[in-house]
């Protein structure tokens, strides 16, 4: 069948117009694989949508105890990998091609071209944006292949106890209006109308404001990490977080009897780095939120299981390819062309490097804090300089007639800018000398006086790193995206704090991000050393049995027959016919086996040199 053929087997796409239909069919690959191959690994991001055009899939899957079980199989006009359309998390089975099979395939980044291209695409494809708003909640600060399990708020009794206070000063007033009235005080003193409104309005600000702060505090259970969500309208706002398989411990607080009737519980997440934690608070039902804890936290070993597995197994049958078969090593890709800086780019590296909050310089990224703050150093002494040079203007004005030029004002003018403006530049200096830096392996504080005057450095690995915060604790704060950046270290108990940089959640996102990584190399390279071991051991063996069977082959030649000479002559049997006979000292060599492959020509390039 063909790529439109293909299309048509997809119930979701039925709504997509013709041309999206066929824009769609247009960008789709025919793609052939073999018995054995991996066509997509359990754990791994599903970055490819599959439909199978000809032959057959297994899907397996490993449970956390490292036990694989078969789970189905796939045919012609099933798909696979519909989790590429939405968020493209990590799939739940490894599928394998059955003998030759040929798949007809979506990559996400074509998809993603396609979107820009029909940016309404989506809007013809209602199951799968439904789908997509019950896996993200609506949320856009979650990472790639990230699902919510759980979202959920403090229980209704919190928000009764935070609106309590504005409902009882409405009722109290309320039924002193009513009061008044009747005993027609209102008739009397027109005012109290007035008065009343006024503590009615207030009354109902006031309840709508903690209603919205009770609405807007979140607890999230995602396939990555648990996050509480802290916001106070307009004012401040915070996200804490700790990855789920750094969850260490479990503690659940409940007291008095409203708390036991109405099963409302605190819960206590801790870490590591931190024996305060993450708090959820007033929540409802903490049992099911400790079940999607303890069901993650499954997945995630069984995720890496079946990564590590998969890993293994495909860096061992590289190794054996390389090293016994000796095939060719893949050709490396071609490294990208460095293009020339334009005058453009020069420019914005000098305005980045005087005043940038954000500078980047490969796999290393430096932040600064957020030029409010800047301006917070400067601004007395910027004043100062303004206004001294603004009263120097008007001394060379007006100031003629009084003949101030001959009383060193002007020296003394110049002098008094001269140390403001030294003031402006070391507070620019002092602040341009604080950075915090993110590398591939390590976060570093460093905080400096200019001319090295003092120096103050801080590291720590990312491996150690537990939890990473963010807040925006003030008004100005919200309103201008920067605050600031808490990361808890394993055995430190004084975090991490990146103080009043921009976009602070945006920040501790490219930590995250950065921990995930590292991990990833970390695991790769724990697999790079076992199979190097096992590797190793094959070597090793297949080694041992070619020289084996190579001193097998040169002590056995072919199988001759000797006949030593004998002083008498052959005799006739009783039949008359001639025979010969052998001598005692005839000796028969046995003939190599035959199933012994022939020796290798240069058994010392058998191998290529070991790294």
């Amino acid at each position: 069948m063909n790529a439109v053929q293909a299309l048509k087997q997809v119930y979701f796409l039925e709504h997509l117009t013709p041309e999206e239909f066929q824009a769609l069919a247009d960008m789709m690959d025919l793609r052939p694989f073999v018995a054995g191959d991996k066509i997509l690994n359990q754990a791994e991001p599903t970055t490819n949508f599959y439909i199978v055009d000809s032959g057959y899939v297994n899907l397996r899957s490993t449970d956390r105890s490292g036990n694989e079980r078969p789970i189905g199989s796939k045919g012609p006009g099933d798909y696979f990998g519909v989790k590429m359309f939405t968020t493209q998390e990590a799939a739940e089975y490894t599928f394998e091609a059955v003998g030759q099979a040929e798949m007809w395939v979506v990559e996400r980044r074509d998809w993603d071209a396609l979107l820009g291209k029909f940016p309404d695409m989506l809007d013809h494809m209602p199951e799968l944006r439904v789908e997509y708003e019950k896996l993200t909640r609506g949320l856009d600060w979650l990472a790639p292949g990230e699902v919510i399990g759980i979202m959920t708020r403090r229980h209704w009794w919190a928000l009764f106890l935070m609106i309590r206070l504005p409902v009882f000063v409405a009722l109290l007033f309320t039924v002193a209006f009513f009061l008044s009235q009747r005993f027609q005080v209102v008739q009397a003193l027109s005012w109290v109308v007035f008065v009343y409104l006024g503590v009615i309005i207030v009354s109902l600000v006031w309840l709508a404001w903690n209603a919205l702060n009770w609405w807007n505090d979140m607890y999230i259970i995602t396939n990555k990490r648990a996050v509480r969500i802290n916001q106070v309208l307009f004012f401040s706002d915070s996200r804490e977080e700790i990855a789920i398989e750094k969850i260490q411990s479990q503690k659940v607080e409940r007291g008095g009897p409203i708390s036991v009737f109405l099963n409302i519980s605190d819960l206590r997440l801790t870490s590591a780095a931190s024996d305060s934690g993450l708090v959820f608070e007033q929540v409802a039902h903490v049992e099911e939120i400790q079940r999607a804890i303890e069901g993650e936290k499954s997945k995630v070993v069984e995720r890496r299981g079946a990564s590590e597995r998969e890993r293994l197994r495909n860096q061992i049958a590289g190794e054996i390819r390389h090293y016994v078969f000796q095939q060719p090593n893949p050709p490396e890709k071609p490294k990208p062309v460095v293009k020339p800086l334009t005058m453009q780019k020069r420019l914005h590296m000098v305005w980045q490097s005087l005043f940038g909050t954000e500078i980047r310089d490969g796999k290393i990224v430096t932040w600064r804090k957020h030029p409010v703050v800047l301006l917070q150093q400067t601004g007395i002494y910027l004043a100062a300089f303004l206004l001294l040079l603004a009263i120097t203007i008007g001394i060379s004005v007006y100031g003629t007639a009084l003949q101030l030029a001959q009383n060193g004002v002007y020296f003394a003018m110049g002098a008094l800018m001269l140390i403001a403006f030294g003031f402006v530049v070391w507070q620019w200096l002092d602040w341009q000398r604080d950075l915090y830096r993110l590398t591939e392996t390590q976060i570093i504080d460093i905080e400096s006086l200019p001319f090295g005057l003092r120096y103050t450095e801080q590291k720590a690995d990312l491996s150690k790193i537990q939890d990473v915060n963010s807040a925006r604790p003030r008004f100005f704060n919200t309103l201008l995206d920067y605050g600031d950046v808490i990361t808890r270290v394993a055995g430190n108990a004084d975090p991490f704090t990146f103080i009043s940089v921009a976009h602070p959640r945006v920040v501790a996102d490219e930590i995250s991000e950065r921990i995930l990584t590292l991990k990833l190399r970390e695991t790769e390279r724990n697999t790079r050393d076992q199979t190097r071991t096992i590797v190793d051991a094959i070597v090793a063996y297949h080694r041992l049995m070619m020289a084996e069977r190579q001193q097998l082959a040169h002590a056995s030649p072919q199988p001759t027959i000797t006949i030593a000479q004998s002083a008498a002559p052959p005799t006739d049997d009783s039949n008359g016919d001639s025979a010969l006979m052998i001598p005692e000292n005839v000796v028969e060599t046995p003939a190599r086996s035959a199933d012994l492959p022939p020796p290798a020509s240069n058994p010392a390039q058998e191998f290529p040199p070991e790294d």
